[in-house]
């Protein structure tokens, strides 16, 4: 009788969990997470079963990346007039965006983060090449993530969804030195995000809160603007 498609994945987080022992990760199977600790940073590689996976039929896994940082908790804690976000989260995005490091970045997509364990015979072989992703793409991803220096210009930086987070991490990093050159180069790669950007600072300088926590550009705006006044 065929696996049920949680058995197949939660095998197949133990053998990669074997895999990256010695890099520090740790296969965590109630949350399907491979995370190691550097420091008060966290770093997670989430697997995200398929919701068409079926006994018997397809089972296919999504893969997520995440930094987090315990301090910056911590610091958005005692700060809450510098912040809109709470929790440790500092950026993240599928991992297949991650994908494809060779002589520079040549990104990958969405698919490539995909772990196809449908065919028996064929599973080691698609979850080997996943773990040579892994290797070659996305440990440097975790170090340039994990780096003020290194995360403006960065993949996870131009990714993530919340770049507002990383704003409040560098912050919360005493390097505020960085933020203006991050929200230019945020900017000029995502220029849509600028008239939104512009009405949050114009609120941190009335001295207002953005009335949505939802607003991704006026987040952005209103953090940036509120990390480097003084």
């Amino acid at each position: 009788m065929a696996l049920a498609p949680r058995d197949v994945v939660l095998a197949a987080g133990d053998w990669i969990g074997e895999q990256f022992r010695n890099d520090g990760f740790e296969w965590l199977p109630r949350r399907l997470t491979l995370q190691r600790s550097v420091g008060s940073l966290r770093h997670q590689i989430h697997l995200q079963p398929s919701k068409y996976n079926r006994r018997g039929g397809s089972i296919k896994v999504q893969t997520m990346l995440n930094v987090r940082d315990v301090a910056l908790r911590r610091w958005r804690q005692t700060n809450p007039d510098l912040v809109i976000q709470q929790g440790d989260y500092v950026c993240g995005h599928f991992l297949g965006y991650a994908s494809g490091r060779a002589n520079g970045y040549f990104y990958g997509d969405y698919e490539d983060g995909e772990i196809d364990l449908t065919n028996p015979p064929e599973r080691e072989r698609h979850l080997s090449a996943w773990v040579a992703t892994v290797r070659e793409a996305v440990l440097p991803w975790f170090a340039e993530a994990s780096d003020p220096d290194l995360i403006i210009g960065s993949r996870a930086a131009d990714m993530t969804g919340t770049p507002a987070c990383i704003v409040e991490w560098l912050a919360s990093r005493n390097r505020t030195d960085l933020v203006t050159a991050f929200l230019d180069w945020y900017l000029e790669r995502h220029s849509a995000w600028a008239d939104g950007a512009a009405r949050g600072a114009t609120l941190a300088a009335a001295g207002r809160r953005p009335e949505s926590t939802s607003d991704r550009p006026v987040e952005l705006g209103w953090v940036a603007a509120r990390a480097t006044a003084g």
